[in-house]
């Protein structure tokens, strides 16, 4: 919290500063602007204190290792990392440290599908099958697969049944030829209701290729990452050493997390990135440099009718409201020790992006805090 000493040299500075000037600017509207701009900045600066007061005692009492960005207006207000990329090794984090966002990822996903529903090459109506012709669920739309609605099983579940050598690692095409050949059970008939799945993403990825003939991966890089100047971003290798500020996720005892077969299916997880490159995404998205922004809005409304419009999802992202009604659109990830959480408000452009690799539930709920903050007079 900000000390009552630091509250009384701001107040005094800018009395002194502008106590003549506000008598003799009445008349001058130009003038009030500038008074309030200034009323503004100090009041951020303020903020910003408070802010960098929650993450120091995240950080002082072990709560928190990991990276906070926070933006508003295409800026940055707060960015700041503590802790380790690997315990065991103690080797420290830095601003260019690389997190796994896990089901972060699907926000990039839903956006992939929308280029391509852009240019044309496909409709939200298609079916799987259009692109897939061998798979064996009938009836699941492209739209359905984007806002969870698909009914089909979540591969976490049945993976581990049917691939017998885990020495291996699966690849979307081994997931989709695992579903033709066991065909394992539907949750439900499509449409009926919202089941969160990650299955569902992973064979939106695999239309992706299908249909540009490109890895997901390469699409990805190519048409999104490049293009914004995502240079820390990249799609996590089974098996192979990441190079950079690669993090290393971690259990809640910090151990290495060890990485699974399942690690190298994409489209549901499998995006390393920095807060800073996420902050350039947040802003390309606004400036309408990847979609237009009406495709976008569609992305940021509600998709489910039989849910509230407070606790619902669109394509690709959550979506909540804050205490005054606000559309909060954002996103969550877990994965092999690596907590994201990429949160946005539409309405002033407030942005949290907050990524630790240690698996724990230390900055659960700061983003209200941060927000409560941000929204005091």
């Amino acid at each position: 919290m900000i000390k009552k000493i630091d509250r009384l040299f701001i107040l005094l500075y800018v009395i002194g500063l502008f106590s003549t000037k506000i008598i003799i600017a009445q008349n001058h509207t130009s003038d009030f602007v500038e008074i309030n701009n200034f009323f503004d900045s100090v009041s951020m600066i303020m903020k910003t204190k408070q802010i960098d007061s929650v993450f120091k005692n995240m950080s002082k009492k072990k709560q928190f290792n990991g990276s906070l960005l926070i933006g508003k207006q295409n800026k940055i207000l707060y960015s700041n990392f503590s802790g380790y990329a690997d315990y065991p090794a103690k080797k420290l984090l830095n601003k260019s440290s690389q997190f796994e966002i896990a089901s972060g990822s699907k926000q990039f996903t839903a956006i992939a599908i929308l280029m391509l529903y852009e240019q044309n090459k496909l409709q939200l109506t298609d079916s799987i099958q259009k692109f897939l012709p061998n798979f064996p669920y009938k009836g699941i739309t492209i739209h359905q697969l984007l806002c969870h609605r698909s009914g089909l099983p979540d591969y976490f579940k049945f993976a581990e049944i049917y691939h017998k050598n885990k020495n291996y690692f699966m690849t979307n095409d081994s997931l989709i030829n695992m579903m033709i050949v066991y065909q394992p059970q539907i949750l439900e008939v499509p449409d009926k209701s919202f089941e969160y799945s990650n299955t569902g993403y992973a064979i939106l990825a695999s239309i992706v290729e299908r249909i540009t003939g490109m890895l997901f991966s390469e699409f990805i890089t190519r048409f999104i990452f490049e293009p914004i100047g995502m240079k820390e971003s990249y799609f996590y290798y089974y098996g192979k050493n990441q190079a950079g500020g690669y993090t290393i996720g971690h259990k809640n005892n910090l151990k290495h997390y060890e990485r699974d077969f399942l690690s190298s299916i994409l489209g549901d997880k499998g995006i390393f990135t920095t807060t800073h490159d996420l902050y350039l995404w947040d802003n390309a998205l606004y400036e309408g440099k990847i979609i237009s922004r009406e495709n976008l809005q569609m992305a940021f409304s509600p998709q489910n009718a039989d849910k509230s419009n407070c606790n619902n999802y669109g394509y690709g992202w959550r979506l909540s409201c804050d205490n005054y009604g606000n559309t909060l659109v954002y996103h969550g990830g877990l994965w092999n020790g690596n907590n994201s959480l990429f949160l946005k408000r539409p309405s002033d452009k407030t942005l949290i992006v907050i990524l630790s690799n240690v698996y724990n539930k230390g900055f659960s709920g700061k983003s209200t805090e941060i927000l409560s903050i941000l929204d005091a007079l």
